[in-house]
């Protein structure tokens, strides 16, 4: 894993401001009207608003609320699921082989199918983020417990664990990393999960609030929207995970 620095900062600020500069630049010059593409500032000021107002801080902790229960829920689920197709063959060829295949569909797919079971519901968010988050995370698993050195787990054996206590002994600490990458993916599929669900369904949150600006034709609150999904995107993966992430090989060496 690149190692972040400094001149990685510079860089990463340097970007993000030439991108904002050219939209900018773009508003100014009126490429597009002011309805198709608000200005920088105009976006700025509708999140400083929805913010102060209080609507945009209920809809981001409903957001948070509902995908945090999804994704233990997809994570333990996983976890559990994952031992199993690794540990029985015909899992494997059954389960496993079934979890490779829905991996490729795409979580707004999901979408009629939760409304037909759930309704217009939370339940049918959180079957979506718990669906998309939970196949990663068991053929993470998987993955993870067949990259194991077989030599590894017949020293375990050797040194007389068995049935549980080889996995609490041997397994589950050598594919700790490989588990928690597993589970940085989860996070970001229960998160675009999350979005695709709150677009059709009741209630407040993050995808709500941007199919009413949507609806509303405020690009201004969808550009806003837009922006905070991808903030918090990118500080759960690259602050919180790759924190983890630097704990974990600390405490391993």
């Amino acid at each position: 894993m690149p190692k972040f620095t400094r001149q990685s900062l510079v860089i990463r600020i340097l970007f993000f401001s030439a991108l904002i500069l050219i939209w900018a630049i773009v508003c100014y010059l009126q490429i597009y009207p002011d309805y198709l593409l608000p200005s920088p500032l105009k976006v700025i000021e509708t999140i400083s608003f929805g913010f102060s107002d209080g609507d945009y801080l209920l809809a981001l902790s409903n957001s948070f609320r509902r995908v945090l229960i999804g994704y233990f829920l997809a994570v333990i689920l996983g976890l559990v699921v994952g031992l199993g197709i690794s540990r029985f063959k015909y899992l494997s060829d059954s389960i496993g082989a079934c979890l490779t295949a829905l991996q490729s569909i795409p979580s707004v797919a999901w979408v009629p199918l939760a409304l037909l079971w759930f309704g217009i519901s939370e339940a049918a968010v959180l079957f979506i983020v718990i669906l998309e988050a939970f196949i990663p995370a068991a053929l993470g698993v998987q993955t993870s417990i067949n990259n194991i050195p077989p030599k590894l787990i017949q020293a375990g054996l050797s040194l007389g664990c068995s049935g549980t206590s080889i996995y609490k002994r041997v397994i589950i600490p050598a594919i700790l990393p490989q588990l928690l990458s597993s589970m940085r993916l989860s996070w970001a599929f229960a998160w675009r999960a999350l979005i695709a669900g709150e677009l059709f369904v009741n209630g407040y949150g993050l995808g709500q609030t941007l199919e009413l600006g949507r609806s509303l034709s405020d690009m201004s609150q969808v550009l806003a929207m837009i922006v905070i999904i991808a903030v918090v995107g990118y500080l759960t993966d690259n602050v919180i995970f790759k924190k983890l992430e630097k704990q974990l090989n600390y405490y391993q060496k």
